[in-house]
């Protein structure tokens, strides 16, 4: 019975001992929503970047450029927007993921202006070239007409995209 009892203390005394030097974390869920999610890019509300801190007129160029293109497929096309240089996209590139896939929108390539030409990804030499060969021409016509202006891999990269 002695035995018992020093056994039955032993095992008491090493479950306490075991219990005290375990490490818990305690874990608020209001605060492990706010500060752990990041938002898509692509389906997130203004008044949620607002609340994360993101300038008004910065949420305002995100959606913008959203309702444009139909989205964002990388988060380095933040930096195509006016006003988001490398140090705003860097303030602001951790806030984000793109979670969902996305259909960018088509659109016609002698009706877009150079803001949406730039949100597509062409460079400023390349706008250059469309509007020379638009002022030459009147319009680019077809697939062959734009393949002379820019480079492959921007073509194939959009050809899905662009509408004459």
């Amino acid at each position: 019975m002695k035995r018992i009892v020093i056994i039955i203390s032993l095992l008491l005394t090493v479950s306490l001992y075991a219990e005290l030097n375990t490490e818990y974390k305690v874990i608020k869920s209001g605060e492990v929503t706010s500060i752990s999610h990041k938002l898509d890019i692509n389906s997130c509300s203004y008044d949620d970047m607002i609340s994360r801190g993101i300038r008004k007129s910065v949420a305002q160029k995100l959606i913008e450029y959203r309702e444009i293109t139909g989205g964002f497929k990388r988060l380095a096309e933040m930096k195509r927007i006016n006003g988001i240089g490398k140090a705003t996209y860097e303030k602001i590139k951790e806030l984000f993921e793109i979670s969902a896939p996305l259909k960018l929108k088509r659109f016609n390539i002698n009706n877009a202006d150079d803001m949406i030409l730039n949100y597509y990804g062409f460079t400023k030499k390349e706008i250059k070239k469309i509007r020379e060969f638009q002022n030459k021409n009147g319009k680019i016509r077809n697939s062959l007409e734009l393949k002379k202006i820019v480079s492959k891999q921007k073509y194939e990269k959009l050809a899905d995209l662009i509408d004459y």
